[in-house]
């Protein structure tokens, strides 16, 4: 008796293949919407099945669906364009450069797997020495600083890799100023000036840079395998595919990939993304890069327990499914986050302060009731 595909499965198995969608039950068409709009997939796969043209033979109630999702993304690549002119305007003058990251970057390099990817701020990285500048000059066009509680200003200042989020007084767009790509007091701690030399010119522009190619991956691997942006999942791992995809059709990409995570020391991280792309959703990774980045493995416990953990984020439920096993691997993998982020002293210190004020913030909300 064949074993009974869960939603999870199903979900994966269109997601690498679109053109198994339209043979799909309407209930089931109806469940792979629900799901892929719940991990912010729905627009990339609007733009996916446009590719395979396959949307014709879909009903009319999915092809709304579809063209609601589609239209969402590009108001929102609309607006991103406009915020990186204005950040663009607001540095006129200067010799400040516009180093795009994350969003912003696959969008104005015009990768493939950012065709339909939502937005929701922009992401720009300068030298530790300019973040006054940089910030004095957003001010001055517009932009204010996220009012936060004194020790949140202190939390950013001091300890992470960016400034308090910045958003616009009319637009309300948020721009995050980063000088490094993990926190100042985290476990790691890769070099930004090696970042920053190795930026690359936007073709037809004059002073709009991003990452490399391999150092934009392996910010997109930290990101989602080092820092807590495992609530995401699917959606970073889907990036991550992207972004191996088509830089690894480049000549060096995967020669230069171990060497330059060694070097900035994150080849724990690009472990932990090689594996679980090749078996989430078969990203196509040489299997010499497979067997060379092995030996930054941990130990065999630790790898098993972060295999079972990735994988259950990674996985999407039935979004009228309440998970527990799924919201405890959350909780270990945001633990463990927060402990790679910062030295237990501080790491301690840091949570009893967030648990008292939001223990007098409930007290207060309950007073006021």
């Amino acid at each position: 008796m064949a074993k009974t595909q869960t939603p999870g499965e199903m979900f994966l198995l269109v997601w690498k293949d679109p053109t198994l969608f339209p043979a799909l039950k309407i209930a089931d068409q109806d469940l792979f919407l629900r799901m892929a709009r719940r991990a912010g997939l729905i627009s990339r796969f609007a733009n996916r099945l446009d590719s395979e043209d396959f949307t014709g033979s879909l009903s009319p109630k999915v092809q709304n669906h579809l063209q609601g999702a589609r239209m969402v993304a590009q108001e929102d690549a609309r607006m991103l364009r406009w915020e990186v002119n204005r950040i663009k305007r607001a540095f006129l003058g200067t010799s400040l450069p516009v180093i795009l990251l994350k969003g912003a970057a696959y969008l104005l390099s015009d990768l493939p797997m950012a065709r339909g990817r939502l937005v929701a701020d922009v992401d720009i990285l300068c030298h530790f020495s300019d973040l006054a500048k940089v910030e004095e000059l957003l001010t001055a066009n517009g932009w204010q600083g996220v009012k936060l509680e004194p020790y949140d200003q202190r939390y950013y200042r001091d300890w992470m890799h960016e400034l308090p989020p910045m958003r616009h007084k009319e637009r309300l767009t948020e721009v995050d100023i980063h000088h490094a790509i993990l926190p100042r007091t985290g476990r790691l701690n890769p070099d930004s000036t090696l970042l920053l030399a190795d930026k690359i010119l936007l073709p037809g522009e004059d002073d709009i840079w991003t990452l490399s190619p391999v150092d934009m991956a392996l910010h997109g691997v930290v990101h989602l395998f080092y820092d807590s942006d495992f609530d995401k999942g699917l959606r970073g791992l889907t990036d991550l595919d992207g972004l191996f995809r088509h830089f690894g059709q480049q000549e060096d990409f995967w020669q230069t990939l171990i060497p330059r995570a060694r070097q900035l020391n994150l080849a724990r991280p690009l472990y932990y993304a090689v594996q679980t792309g090749v078996e989430i959703v078969a990203t196509p990774v040489p299997a010499e890069i497979r067997e060379a980045i092995k030996v930054h493995a941990p130990s065999r416990p630790v790898d098993l327990l972060m295999q079972l953990l990735i994988r259950r984020m990674m996985v999407p439920n039935h979004p009228e499914e309440r998970d527990l096993l799924s919201w405890l691997a959350w909780l270990l993998l945001f633990i463990r986050s927060h402990w790679l982020r910062m030295p237990p002293g501080l790491l301690l210190s840091h949570l009893t302060k967030k648990w008292v004020r939001k223990w007098r913030f409930d007290v207060r909300n309950r007073r006021t009731v």
